[in-house]
């Protein structure tokens, strides 16, 4: 009977399948994040460029640099809260034996 292929970490074992899973979930996690980057950051850029064509009028200029402000805000909140969903992936690879340790970057 052959032995299925396996990682030992302390108090767990994980298959292949396992380990194929939660790589693929955080894959996941960092694609949401630059959709999520790029959906708040089109209308940045739009909003910039009619800052730029109506330089002219103050009251325009004023409107749009606040959208800009609540679009940079939102993003910030988003990237945020991405940010703790990839660290906590991060964290759970780290504890199946996946990747450098946590402390491997402080040598």
């Amino acid at each position: 009977m052959p032995v299925p292929d396996v990682h030992l970490v302390p108090s767990t074992i994980l298959s292949n399948d396992d380990l194929n899973r939660r790589l693929e979930a955080a894959e996941r996690v960092a694609n949401g994040l630059v959709h999520e980057i790029r959906n708040v950051l089109n209308p940045i850029v739009s909003a910039a460029f009619l800052l730029n064509a109506n330089a002219s009028d103050p009251i325009k200029v004023r409107e749009l640099a606040s959208r800009i402000e609540g679009f940079a805000k939102a993003e910030a909140r988003v990237l945020v809260k991405k940010a703790e969903l990839l660290a906590r992936e991060v964290e759970l690879l780290h504890a199946s034996g996946i990747g450098p340790s946590p402390d491997a970057s402080s040598t």
